[in-house]
């Protein structure tokens, strides 16, 4: 796992940056804002913020106002911003696991959704956690 974070630094980017440019690839439209972004991240709206900014001035991400609802800023990926998913340090990992066996694949699936259970557990039980994704 020390490889694959290491590797996370390309690019001109780090994690939480490469975290948001997954998030806006997969988020359905609806999602696609600032507000949702921190929420699945379980980061504040001002370091959500950071990492979107940081985007925007790297012209991987756009912002754009909602056009039913002016208070509402949407947020997208440019064609740079998803071309530049194809050296998503994550698909080393990604690549690994589709190595593996079809049973391999689902004991590994089984182990890390426990493990996720384990860590929302954890969080959960700590004052200062924040919000689950399911929190709303």
């Amino acid at each position: 796992m020390r490889l694959i974070y290491s590797q996370s630094f390309v690019h001109g980017l780090n994690p939480a940056q490469w975290g948001a440019l997954r998030y806006l690839a997969r988020a359905n439209e609806s999602v696609q804002t600032l507000t949702h972004f921190a929420r699945a991240h379980c980061v504040s709206k001002a370091a959500a913020s950071d990492t979107i900014s940081a985007l925007v001035r790297k012209k991987l991400v756009v912002r754009n106002k909602d056009p039913s609802d002016g208070r509402v800023m949407r947020i997208g990926l440019t064609a740079e911003g998803r071309g530049l998913l194809d050296s998503d340090p994550l698909n080393l990992l990604v690549d690994a696991l589709e190595g593996l066996l079809p049973q391999q694949q689902v004991q590994a699936a089984e182990i890390l959704a426990v493990a996720a259970r384990n860590v929302y557990a954890a969080i959960a039980g700590s004052s200062s956690a924040p919000p689950s994704p399911n929190d709303s």
